[in-house]
């Protein structure tokens, strides 16, 4: 009887390898090989689901998008408060355990590269549009007379400030100065 496999959880144990790789040593270490290691696997698995180093990067950015997306959408599943849930929403983006460091350094290896590589760079201003434009839903319903768009905006380079700051120097302090800058700009959203 033939072996079955499992192919999305596969690529999804490839993505998580690359991440690991990417967050210890930057895009530039990243090589088949080394990402391949990680997994514990051959180089020849990992270009059976990925043509090439591009396309695993690419697949990389685009699943630490949804993976952040999906978390920060489960949280918020079950609240019916408006201003709890932006709160809580904005929070999930900050790098508060290993996990969400770990996708900042991939970010911020990402964010880099994105400066000089076109693919790298339009793939990121499609989810960065997505991204705002979720928040400023958030936005309407939380405060329906702001500028949802502007104010979301305004979050998303607070998010982005605070977060590149906790992710550089992580700290107790430094994360809980991001929530209070979070909790404080959203209050003078709402309110």
């Amino acid at each position: 009887m033939p072996k079955i496999v499992d192919h999305d959880a596969r690529r999804r144990e490839l993505i998580e390898a690359s991440w690991q790789v990417i967050a210890t040593e930057g895009l530039e270490g990243v090589t088949m090989r080394k990402i391949a290691s990680q997994a514990g696997c051959t180089t020849g698995r990992l270009t059976h689901y990925f043509a090439d180093r591009e396309a695993l990067i690419l697949a990389s950015l685009r699943a630490s998008y949804d993976v952040t997306g999906d978390r920060a959408r489960s949280s918020i599943a079950n609240d019916t408060d408006n201003k709890a849930k932006l709160m809580r929403f904005a929070e999930e983006m900050l790098p508060a355990d290993e996990e969400r460091l770990r996708e900042w350094k991939v970010w911020i290896a990402f964010w880099s590269a994105a400066t000089v590589d076109k693919t790298l760079a339009a793939e990121n201003d499609t989810r960065h549009e997505a991204w705002a434009d979720e928040l400023a839903d958030l936005i309407k319903d939380a405060a329906p007379s702001a500028n949802a768009s502007q104010e979301a905006d305004l979050l998303i380079g607070l998010i982005n400030g605070v977060g590149l700051h906790a992710a550089v120097h992580p700290t107790k302090e430094n994360l809980d100065r991001a929530r209070g800058l979070l909790r404080r700009h959203i209050e003078q959203v709402v309110d």
